[in-house]
C-alpha cells in the first residue's frame, strides 16, 4: 500500500475566526490593531473544542472586558489570500456574531489593541479591510432592520491584502435597506 507523506508547508489548513458586532452606548465596539492601524470587530480563533457562539462571546470578553448575555449568528464568510514570495495561500472561515445584552466596562486598550466605540456612520470611513468593512455594513444594516438574516459570501485577496473579488449573499441586500448605506451610493452586489 501507498502512502503519501504531507510536509507541514505544502498542508493548507482552514483557519476558523469568530468576531462579535456589539453595540454599546450609541455605537459599535471595534479594536484598532497597530499593525495596519485598521479597525476591526473583537474576536479571534475558535479552540478545538469550543463552539463557535461561545468562542465569539469569549474572544470578545476577553478584548473588550465587556461580558455577553448572548450572541446570535450574522454571516459567515471564506477568505482567500493568494501566496506570496515568502507565504503560503491562506485560508480561514470568518463566523460574525451580533453579541447582546453586553454589560460591564470597556476597556480601552487591549494587548491586540485600542478599543472604542465607533459610530455607525464612523464604519463608513475608517480605516479597515474593505471585506472586514462589508461585512460590518451588512450585519449592521440587518441589526437596524431588526432583519434575522444571516450573510453567506467569500472574498479574495493578493498576497499583499488587496482585495480581488467578493461576493455575499443575498445580493443587493445593502441597496435594498434604508440604512446608512443608502446616502453612500455603494458597490455592494
Amino acid at each position: 500500500m501507498r502512502h503519501a507523506i504531507l510536509l507541514t508547508s505544502e498542508v493548507n489548513v482552514l483557519q476558523i475566526i469568530v468576531n462579535c458586532f456589539v453595540p454599546w452606548q450609541e455605537g459599535v465596539v471595534m479594536l484598532q490593531k497597530p499593525r495596519h492601524g485598521w479597525w476591526y470587530l473583537p474576536g479571534g480563533k475558535v479552540e478545538d473544542d469550543e463552539l463557535w457562539r461561545h468562542a465569539a462571546m469569549r474572544e470578545f470578553t476577553e478584548e473588550s472586558g465587556l461580558e455577553l448575555a448572548d450572541a446570535t449568528l450574522s454571516g459567515i464568510y471564506r477568505v482567500r489570500v493568494a501566496a506570496g514570495v515568502d507565504s503560503p495561500e491562506k485560508e480561514r472561515l470568518i463566523a460574525q456574531f451580533i453579541g447582546s445584552g453586553a454589560r460591564g466596562e470597556l476597556h480601552h486598550e487591549h494587548r491586540e489593541g485600542k478599543l472604542a466605540v465607533v459610530t455607525t456612520a464612523d464604519i463608513l470611513h475608517l480605516p479597515m479591510d474593505e471585506g472586514d468593512r462589508l461585512m460590518v455594513r451588512h450585519t449592521l444594516a440587518a441589526y437596524q432592520r431588526k432583519d434575522k438574516n444571516v450573510f453567506f459570501g467569500r472574498f479574495s485577496y493578493t498576497a499583499d491584502q488587496q482585495m480581488l473579488d467578493w461576493e455575499i449573499e443575498p445580493h443587493n441586500y445593502l441597496h435594498s435597506a434604508q440604512t446608512l448605506s443608502d446616502s453612500e451610493g455603494d458597490d455592494a452586489r
